[in-house]
């Protein structure tokens, strides 16, 4: 596994980091990325799946991993690998929040936020587009605890782009190869 500089810098310095898209842009695909890439640095990932597709990945990874079926388990499988220093990467972060908008998603997504943002990890939202604008519910909220957001995107010849957004701009491509990715 290669990381690319920027991806790595992020990880090493556990940034909370979030990275959005329409499904099938390659997101799942970065956080398995990560999660090798932060256990390749010691730093004790955790990986934990809100949705179908994501549970699958689980399966297949080796350490740490949880399935969160409710807002309430996300919050607490956060709270506890915060408190055991662990690097933490959900997908999909606002999986319960799209089913549920109200203030108690709310606050169990902030609450899942702050944990990760004081251990450092990578939260994946799904979006949509909406009159030419792509859009992440509770992305108002995850924004504000993420001090790296980007989101992902299809390009032509297989490839995907992640376009970081925040603190700064700055485009990535990568491919999909076998069960990694390569940065282009």
């Amino acid at each position: 596994m290669i990381a690319h500089p920027l991806i790595a810098g992020i990880v090493k310095n556990r940034e909370l980091a979030y990275i959005y898209g329409p499904p099938g842009t390659g997101k799942t695909r970065i956080g398995v990325h990560i999660f090798k890439l932060a256990r390749s640095l010691g730093l004790n990932p955790i990986f934990i799946a809100t949705e179908a597709g994501s549970v699958i990945v689980v399966d297949s990874l080796e350490g740490e991993a949880r399935v969160a079926r409710t807002a309430d388990d996300l919050a607490r499988h956060a709270g506890e690998a915060s408190l055991k220093g662990m690097y933490i990467i959900v997908d999909t972060i606002n999986s319960h929040y799209r089913v549920e908008p109200n203030m108690y998603s709310r606050r169990l997504l902030a609450a899942t936020l702050a944990f990760m943002r004081v251990a450092g990890g990578l939260a994946l939202g799904q979006a949509s587009e909406f009159s030419g604008t792509l859009r992440s519910p509770g992305m108002k909220i995850v924004e504000r605890y993420a001090k790296v957001v980007g989101y992902t995107s299809r390009v032509e010849g297989g490839k995907f782009m992640l376009k970081i957004v925040k603190p700064w701009e700055k485009i990535l491509l990568f491919k999909v190869e076998g069960e990694d990715l390569r940065w282009l």
